[in-house]
């Protein structure tokens, strides 16, 4: 059975494999963006933690759990993507953005164990 050349399927037919390599830099971005509110939005949330002392550590492992799938995506970019440069940026935001909460990780934990 031939195809009709008039019609052009813009998917590629319904057996065709979805790639999602092009956008792994641009979730790493996403992805960054996303840690630059979680502080408040964590804040807005009705839900607390069970124990009063867990308050203060929940936003900076949101926004360490985001980085971090951040900083994988980017990664991912770095491999799969042809265009390099934005998951270069992606990567490099993310893992400022780790390196600065692993700091206040670490002030936490001295300031906890005086």
């Amino acid at each position: 059975m031939k195809r009709n050349p008039a019609y052009s399927d813009p998917i590629g037919g319904e057996y065709t494999v979805v790639s999602l390599r092009p956008s792994w830099s641009t979730l790493s971005l996403v992805f960054f963006l996303l840690t630059l509110p979680a502080k408040q939005l964590f804040q807005l949330q009705p839900w607390r933690p069970p124990y009063g002392w867990m308050m203060p550590l929940m936003p900076p492992l949101v926004i360490a759990g985001l980085s971090a799938l951040g900083l994988a995506t980017g990664l991912l970019g770095l491999k799969f993507s042809a265009s390099r440069s934005l998951a270069k940026t992606g990567v490099l935001l993310n893992a400022v953005v780790f390196g600065c909460i692993l700091l206040v990780f670490l002030g936490m934990m001295l300031i906890l164990r005086r």
